[in-house]
């Protein structure tokens, strides 16, 4: 872990530019841990989109796929092979 030295400014603020390098997090938790401030980077993602991660199965299930994907073991799929379905169905 790189140490680096900030010192407050005029406004009593802590610049965080020089400490932060790449992180492009916009929000943080932040707490004390006995004499230390922790910062931990947080991403929001929709509340749409949150479902997956409280479906562990759908979750294990889309890993599986991005890692199959990442080690090329897809194949596209002809949708025209496919049966039809009644749409009312």
């Amino acid at each position: 872990m790189e140490h680096v030295k900030v010192n407050l400014d005029s406004r009593n603020r802590i610049p965080l530019t020089r400490i932060l390098g790449d992180c492009t997090a916009k929000t943080f938790d932040m707490y004390w841990e006995g004499d230390k401030l922790i910062l931990v980077p947080l991403i929001q993602i929709p509340e749409s989109e949150a479902w997956i991660y409280k479906n562990k199965a759908a979750l294990a299930s889309l890993e599986r796929g991005l890692k199959d994907a990442a080690e090329g073991k897809v194949k596209k799929l002809d949708l025209s092979t496919l049966p039809e379905t009644d749409e009312d169905e």
